[in-house]
């Protein structure tokens, strides 16, 4: 087959590999597989098997103004991709450039489908700070991705959540081929004795940690501030994050938070990693944190590192309780709703940390590309 992916990141630069990363560097394997490079990120530019097509004339950091300034030129790029490349099937879960991708599959009888990642108005108004702004997106998003959807061949969506969800808001019927991925041939639970000593953290340090990127999505402000509580009652306590800023100053604003706290020696860095160092890091923790801002659109989500945790068989503290992520845990999720009852379960498992044995097998990124190739044939029949 041959592919054309409309990813909702910077392709190749972007710092922390998503979704569409694991499922389509898989079905490149086997597929011809093209993309649409949106240059918005400033990460290390990572091996592909995809055929990269560039689509920026105009590099800015900011997404909004990126994709706006730079949207006829996607236009273009798109229709000469479908035009020139005998496309079978598009793949989109954009915004603007989805409506590009669906014109073009029209216009040259190509089956698209729509890869809902999540909830698309909440997640664009997510990185500012201003209500205007975010009302004014959150409306606006949500206009284009209900044309997007209406005019798709498939809507694809990450969790049951968010199936429910898209039937109540719009009659759109879903498949559901869950968010969360792991590569179950390198997370594995293992020793982080080492990746501790590498970091200069002691062997009898009790170790929260999170792994992601460091965006107003989640509420690392209130983890940090809940360790000025933490260190008191139990002193040898390291709070590790790991990951990197995309767009926003979140994370100079939470460096300079743990400085005005005076956490210096308590709060650890990493900076962005590479993915497959990812297992070695989570190793050294001994619980993971999923602190989600306390917002409508989290109770859709099906996060990555919820499968990446549990495969290397970490306890997991998440705020607040995702439905679809205590559907599937396999008791290894521990729920809290304020901080205070954040600081009581970070103090229980100081004292103790269970084993888990835990199969995510199931979730593995092989599997999820077997179920869209399957949708794929699928819909490139029906369009015949």
């Amino acid at each position: 087959m041959n592919i054309l992916l409309i990813s909702t990141q910077d392709y190749i630069h972007h710092p922390v590999p998503s979704r569409h990363h694991y499922i389509f560097e898989e079905l490149a394997k086997t597929h011809e597989v093209h993309v649409p490079h949106f240059h918005v990120s400033e990460g290390k530019e990572r091996d592909t098997r995809l055929h990269v097509h560039e689509a920026t004339k105009y590099y800015t950091k900011s997404p909004l103004k990126h994709y706006l300034f730079n949207s006829p030129t996607h236009f273009k790029v798109i229709e000469e991709i479908v035009r020139d490349n005998d496309i079978d099937v598009i793949v989109t879960g954009h915004i603007l450039a989805g409506t590009a991708a669906i014109r073009s599959g029209k216009k040259h009888n190509v089956p698209v489908v729509f890869d809902l990642k999540d909830w698309l108005p909440e997640s664009a108004a997510a990185y500012y700070k201003s209500g205007l702004v975010k009302d004014v997106l959150r409306k606006g998003v949500w206009e284009i991705t209900k044309y997007n959807l209406k005019h798709s061949s498939e809507i694809v969506t990450v969790s049951p959540s968010l199936v429910d969800l898209l039937r109540e808001r719009g009659g759109f019927e879903s498949r559901l081929i869950t968010n969360g991925g792991v590569n179950t041939d390198i997370f594995v639970p293992m020793d982080g004795a080492k990746c501790r000593e590498r970091l200069g953290i002691p062997k009898d340090q009790f170790v929260i940690g999170f792994e992601g990127s460091i965006e107003r999505f989640f509420a690392l402000d209130k983890v940090i501030s809940a360790m000025k509580e933490i260190v008191v009652q139990k002193e040898n306590t390291t709070l590790l994050i790991v990951g990197g800023g995309l767009f926003t100053d979140y994370e100079a604003e939470l460096k300079q938070l743990v400085i005005d706290l005076g956490l210096e020696d308590v709060v650890k860095f990493t900076g962005t990693v590479p993915y497959s160092h990812l297992p070695h890091y989570i190793s050294a923790m001994d619980v993971c944190c999923i602190p989600y801002v306390d917002e409508d659109w989290v109770s859709h989500s099906l996060p990555n590192k919820f499968f990446e945790y549990s495969a290397c068989g970490k306890p997991i503290l998440s705020t607040p309780p995702v439905p679809d992520v205590m559907r599937i845990q396999q008791g290894n999720v521990f729920p809290y709703t304020t901080y205070e009852e954040f600081v009581d379960l970070c103090l229980g498992f100081s004292t103790g940390v269970p084993e888990f044995n835990l199969d995510v097998r199931a979730y593995s990124w092989k599997k999820k590309a077997e179920e869209f190739e399957s949708i794929f044939r699928r819909v490139i029949k029906e369009n015949l």
